[in-house]
């Protein structure tokens, strides 16, 4: 486990020594302290040593270079150099080649001995991995205490600073998991840093933003299935008791990982408790009413308050547990008294309505959604009328679900359908894929269509216009760009081709209806 190279420069002879490069390095451990004054010295290191050396065995500048070289590649963690007896003094390249790789250059004095570095160093070095064990069974010895007496999450942050003497936090994005407010400012951490955390799967030191400060940190991934939920940081640590730290809070993730399972596992029952009790709310005929009115209870249902039922189809094609709990935490902050689930294929919303402006609140909620689930989460929404009761309610249910297939229907689809707001599509609604609607749109505007494909007469879109404007011809002919002359023969045109007028009424239905199965994609 070994010590770090500022803990080393404060024993024995170090202390009498001076690190001419490399001093970001200092929080590099150091497991061996070894002297070389042979050639070959790199392939015998392993890693992580205080490599003393004079020089003796590397005479030209190439050799000295390469060496440097090769011990960064070893992960050497620093190289001390006593210089007098063969360099003089120790050369800039070195020094450059040293800090181009990171790797701490310290200069011994002539007055120090390899043993007066050697033997403090290792001693301290083996004092501190018996320590160190020490100290992590007691730490897991803690947090195992924490997690078998079903310790909540303050109690882990309560036990990790206790033990890192230091400020701990824990942050997560799963609504069902409480978090004390920490008393300062904190900036989440950075998405290619959560990344990192995913991948790595193990603490890391990290520089965070405290009350608008940079400050030293160690950051943990708490792991569900490999997906983090959450991570723990403990601020501003000490850097000799790095290695310490990075270890308790590696075991305090393993905890944690179990504690955010636990409640992640209740929550998930509790929502398939309230997906069931919505699926006998609006489906099931041989409850008792009454029953499910007791039952609702739990959820603050009352069956003499006004609801409507929304229906929403997300970006995504399959909404998972996690995803609904975020629904329902983001909406439940909004509007306390909404019921949220999972039905079929939706996510379904049991939405109150306490005024004559629900319609509004409909639309705040869909852009709620998409501002603080993720964008664009909401593609479709469908929306019943509103009702009071459970029969109601099951209408409300039977129209949101007939308003969401209507709005993505439609050749322009509609983010928000509102079932009252559907008109004629209602009906037409009813005959999607009929033969009866096929043959309809084909002896009305079907032809319109067909003709314009081959004359280029804009037919279609002058009825358009023609509806459009409540069949007033100045403003149609207005809004074509063209004369009222030219606008009343290409009526007598959509006549003749149709065997519609629209000069007779129910010529003008058939026309009109036949316009609005066109904008549907049948």
């Amino acid at each position: 486990m070994g010590i770090t190279l500022e803990s080393a420069m404060k024993i024995g002879g170090l202390k009498e020594c001076r690190i001419l490069t490399g001093k970001e390095g200092l929080s590099k451990t150091i497991d061996n302290v070894t002297i070389m004054e042979v050639p070959d010295i790199t392939r015998w290191l392993k890693g992580k040593e205080l490599l003393i050396t004079s020089f003796f065995a590397k005479h030209e500048p190439f050799e000295q270079r390469r060496f440097i070289q090769q011990l960064s590649a070893v992960n050497t963690s620093a190289l001390a150099i006593k210089p007098y007896h063969f360099l003089g003094e120790i050369p800039a390249f070195i020094l450059e080649e040293a800090e181009k790789y990171g790797l701490p250059i310290i200069e011994i004095p002539e007055k120090i001995s390899y043993l007066d570095i050697l033997s403090p160093v290792m001693s301290a070095i083996f004092n501190d991995k018996a320590l160190l064990q020490d100290d992590m069974e007691q730490a897991n010895k803690i947090l195992r205490e924490v997690s078998i007496n079903g310790g909540k999450v303050t109690d882990f942050i309560k036990a990790l600073e206790f033990l890192t003497r230091s400020v701990v936090t824990i942050e997560s994005w799963l609504p069902f998991i409480k978090l004390p407010n920490p008393h300062f400012e904190i900036m989440p951490i950075m998405e290619e840093e959560t990344r990192e955390l995913e991948l790595i799967k193990h603490p890391i030191r990290l520089k965070r933003q405290r009350n608008g400060k940079e400050v030293s940190c160690i950051v943990a991934p708490i792991l569900l299935d490999g997906v983090m939920y959450g991570y723990v940081t403990s601020w501003g640590y000490q850097t000799e008791n790095l290695q310490l730290y990075l270890s308790i809070l590696e075991q305090a993730s393993v905890f944690l990982s179990l504690e955010f399972l636990r409640l992640k596992v209740k929550h998930d029952v509790e929502q398939q408790y309230k997906n069931d009790f919505i699926q006998e709310l609006l489906f099931n005929n041989a409850m008792n009413f009454q029953d499910i009115i007791e039952k609702g209870k739990k959820y603050q249902f009352d069956n003499e308050k006004l609801y409507t039922c929304i229906l929403l189809k997300t970006g995504n094609k399959e909404v998972d547990a996690t995803k609904i709990s975020r629904v329902d935490y983001i909406i439940r902050q909004k509007w306390p008294d909404a019921i949220i689930g999972n039905i079929r294929d939706y996510v379904c919303v049991i939405f109150p309505v306490n005024d004559n402006e629900w319609k509004d609140q409909c639309n705040v909620l869909c852009n709620y959604l998409d501002a603080y689930v993720e964008r664009r989460f909401v593609a479709n929404m469908g929306i019943g009328q509103t009702h009071t009761g459970i029969t109601g309610l099951r209408k409300s249910f039977i129209q949101a679900e007939h308003a969401l297939k209507l709005g993505s229907y439609l050749i322009t689809p509609v983010t928000i359908a509102f079932y009252d707001d559907l008109g004629v599509y209602r009906l037409l609604g009813e005959l999607i894929g009929s033969k009866e609607l096929t043959d309809f749109f084909n002896k009305t505007v079907d032809r319109l269509i067909k003709y314009d494909e081959s004359h280029h007469l804009k037919l279609m879109e002058t009825l358009k216009a023609y509806f459009k404007h409540n069949e007033n011809l100045k403003e149609t002919s207005r809004s074509l760009y063209i004369h009222v002359n030219t606008l009343k023969y290409r009526i007598q045109k959509i006549a003749s081709i149709t065997g519609y007028s629209l000069h007779d009424t129910d010529g003008k239905m058939m026309l009109y209806l036949g316009l609005k199965i066109n904008e549907l994609s049948i």
